[in-house]
């Protein structure tokens, strides 16, 4: 109790404190807008009467900013005239007071100086407000990181906000286009964004770029995470870089199951069910020590928001660096608070979907989010999708700069089957050739997708030559009635002659 009576003594002189300001450069500042006319718009175009502290002040830059929007010019005569309409003449202190700002300075050639000041100061109290908002939230907050995210979330709101754009001739990114295809054109490799491991993908987008969002879609059981993590899989394991994946349905324990089975071409019903050959546990082995030096970094939570994305986000970049960013999926996530009713679902999906678009832009990296399709009715596994079957949202179709939707146009019966056709629709592509497929085969087995008729084939023959030496293990235990055990890789298995391949590659 003493404690608690203890700080809140501490909390009264603080907040006792005056907040940093200049009498002096407000005064000087508003002398200048007075003094010359031709420098009241840029001045006051990047100010608010929030960035004076004095009651004043504001006051007189209200009655500023009045004329501005009336097309009036701003001088002693006309901001007196507008201080006795609005009725605040004798608050400011008078014509007097008003002189006395009038004649301050000499000459207006300083205001940017005086500029700076007053912003500088503006800047300071907006971030001790900020500060003890966030001071005030901690004192009763029961969940740490939502804490943490709402604290990041309104110290970025406030950088955004102190280094707002301006318009530039659109002749500068001309020049900086005109050097990037210089560059291209030198070395086709150069600006290459991070590569999927799909060829036909990666000629026609040149890899995934940074701030692009990126939607893959498809019904229930398509294979959505899969072909997510395939692609993560490559970039990590093939050209070593660094990949988040925030996984809303599955475990980090169920995903990592998967990839490892997947990476080495083993079935995973065979590894649950203790049937692994010799040169499977060789595979498996080889896949682990792979993954151990891959910079993937997996979050399961359930129900996150995009603010607690791109909290962790910042973290992992400024720690390990960051290149792509996963999300699985965009229909789990969890909107504004606000929005959380039933009847606002679609415009919380929209808020998730234009917050994942700005998360990319703000990390200069891809966001791949996966996306469910809504049901349509008939024979949904055959249909080719649309843009239009996104589900809940057209926003995630106008934010994203690439959809990619999965479909089995000759699906079998059996959707786990070992090896079936698949196709990847590139529905939307902002920046390239869109509205065609890209044929894939599909091994259910080991949850992977490979591109028909591609440079991946290695893959295949891994996944075949592991099959067939189970097959003849099999054989080799009923013809002798073998029933030893197959040894546990306490050790790294003895090598053997089997081409193992990193991911896609063969």
């Amino acid at each position: 109790m003493a404690e608690n009576s203890k700080n809140k003594a501490n909390n009264s002189v603080a907040n006792a404190r005056v907040l940093p300001y200049s009498r002096e450069a407000e005064q000087s500042l508003l002398g200048c807008i007075l003094l010359a006319d031709e420098v009241s718009m840029e001045i006051l175009s990047n100010l608010s009467d929030g960035d004076f502290y004095i009651e004043q002040h504001k006051k007189i830059v209200q009655a500023m900013k009045n004329l501005i929007q009336a097309h009036s010019p701003v001088d002693f005569v006309t901001v007196a005239d507008e201080l006795d309409r609005l009725g605040v003449m004798n608050e400011i202190g008078g014509i007097g007071y008003l002189s006395e700002v009038n004649s301050i300075v000499p000459s207006s050639a300083n205001w940017k100086y005086y500029f700076e000041i007053v912003k500088r100061h503006s800047t300071n109290r907006s971030l001790i407000k900020t500060a003890t908002e966030i001071m005030e939230e901690a004192y009763s907050a029961e969940d740490a990181e939502k804490m943490l995210a709402s604290a990041e979330g309104k110290i970025y709101k406030l950088s955004a906000q102190s280094a707002p754009g301006e318009l530039e001739p659109l002749f500068n990114s001309i020049s900086e286009v005109w050097g990037k295809f210089e560059q291209i054109q030198k070395n086709p490799d150069s600006l290459k964004g991070v590569p999927t491991g799909f060829r036909t993908l990666d000629k026609e987008t040149n890899g995934f770029h940074a701030g692009e969002l990126i939607i893959i879609a498809g019904r229930p059981g398509m294979g959505k995470t899969s072909l997510a993590m395939n692609m993560i899989e490559h970039a990590a394991l093939n050209a070593n870089y660094s990949c988040a994946v925030f996984s809303l349905e599955m475990s980090s324990q169920s995903l990592a199951q998967r990839s490892i089975c997947s990476v080495a071409g083993v079935p995973m019903g065979d590894a649950l069910k203790g049937k692994l050959t010799q040169q499977q546990w060789q595979s498996l082995w080889k896949a682990s020590q792979g993954f151990s030096q891959a910079k993937i970094y997996v979050d399961d939570t359930a129900n996150i928001t995009v603010d607690q994305m791109l909290s962790k986000c910042r973290r992992l970049k400024s720690k390990h660096g960051l290149d792509m960013v996963l999300v699985d999926y965009i229909q789990l996530m969890k909107g504004d608070e606000k929005r959380g009713s039933q009847e606002n679902r679609q415009q919380e999906v929209a808020d998730i979907s234009r917050g994942l678009k700005l998360m990319a832009r703000e990390l200069e990296v891809p966001v791949l989010a996966l996306s469910q399709l809504k049901r349509t009715g008939g024979n949904e596994v055959n249909k080719k999708p649309q843009l239009s079957d996104l589900r809940e949202s057209g926003a995630i179709e106008q934010d994203a700069d690439i959809v990619l939707m999965i479909y089995k146009p000759e699906a079998e019966t059996d959707q786990n089957a070992p090896s079936t056709s698949a196709a990847v629709y590139v529905a939307k592509h902002r920046n390239g050739r869109n509205d065609f497929d890209i044929n894939m085969d599909w091994i259910g087995e080991i949850v992977r997708f490979r591109e028909s008729d591609s440079y991946s084939m290695a893959l295949t023959k891994q996944f075949e030559a592991n099959q067939q030496a189970k097959k003849e293990r099999e054989m080799q235990r009923l013809g002798e009635r073998d029933d030893q055990s197959v040894p546990m890789p306490d050790e790294a298995p003895p090598e053997t002659d089997e081409v193992i391949i990193d991911n896609f590659e063969g």
